[in-house]
């Protein structure tokens, strides 16, 4: 039997991944509405203003999808950004900014869907982590705090939800090739010991995130979603990437030593 259509809310969908999980959905023949501060008007599905920073406007995004659809079936999280500096390379503003779009924002947008979500008894958010939500890597300690929050976040409201038929589920990516590393933000100052060891981590996420680097192809992520937004008992955790599972399963078994070791031999590739 052919999956129902759904109507689809995905944040941050004018590039990366949130553009291919828009265009995927669209294919598998969901109802997509994609969001960005400043929308284009030559996509497929409609493209909403948003800014996830303001509660106005992320009131007044899920309220126009109301209007056209009378539901929301699920919103995906995707909107954000990531700040890579070592701590001692960032500001408390840098490190609000980044919480303030990548957790707040997703925040924002569960509390302006939830109350709908919950007259229908049935819905499903999907919020986008990363392997920084699993593991606090080295100089991205303020993405990786905005991300462990996420999680946090999410898996409490998992089970706050149990037995009400909505749904919570996390993705959780390696490098995925979206351009990402071109709009990295980093630090206005340089720590005198990290910040040559910064540079050098940021060239090689750089290159990974490439639209033609070593990373991974962002269909598999959006076929991910497809799957788990159809499923009738879709996980909360989906991790994307050998290298994500290997380095989430090794903190999980290893010692913190070993993990310790584990984590610096990848910093210095």
């Amino acid at each position: 039997m052919p999956t129902p259509s759904k109507i689809v809310l995905v944040t941050g969908a004018s590039s990366g991944l949130g553009l291919a999980m828009a265009r995927h959905l669209h294919l598998r023949g969901h109802r997509v509405y994609g969001t960005s501060r400043a929308p284009r008007e030559d996509a497929p599905w409609p493209m909403l203003e948003l800014d996830v920073c303001s509660d106005d406007s992320a009131n007044a995004c899920v309220g126009r999808v109301l209007e056209r659809e009378g539901r929301l079936d699920v919103l995906i999280n995707n909107a954000g950004y990531a700040f890579l500096g070592a701590l001692e390379e960032t500001r408390l503003e840098d490190a609000r900014a980044q919480m303030e779009t990548n957790f707040f924002g997703a925040l924002r947008m569960m509390l302006a869907v939830l109350p709908i979500l919950r007259r229908q008894s049935s819905g499903h958010i999907v919020n986008v982590s990363s392997i920084s939500g699993a593991v606090g890597m080295p100089f991205a300690g303020a993405y990786a705090a905005s991300k462990h929050a996420l999680e946090g976040a999410s898996e409490a409201l998992a089970h706050e939800l149990h037995g009400s038929g909505l749904r919570v589920t996390l993705i959780e990516p390696d490098g995925m090739r979206t351009g990402i590393g071109a709009r990295f933000q980093q630090p206005a100052r340089e720590h005198p010991l990290l910040g040559a060891k910064r540079k050098r981590l940021v060239a090689v996420l750089e290159n990974v995130t490439a639209e033609g680097g070593d990373g991974i192809d962002p269909e598999v992520l959006a076929r991910a979603v497809g799957e788990a937004i159809e499923s009738a008992s879709p996980p909360l955790r989906i991790v994307i990437g050998e290298k994500a599972q290997k380095l989430i399963t090794a903190k999980r078994f290893f010692s913190e030593p070993a993990f310790a070791n584990l984590i610096a031999e990848l910093a210095a590739e």
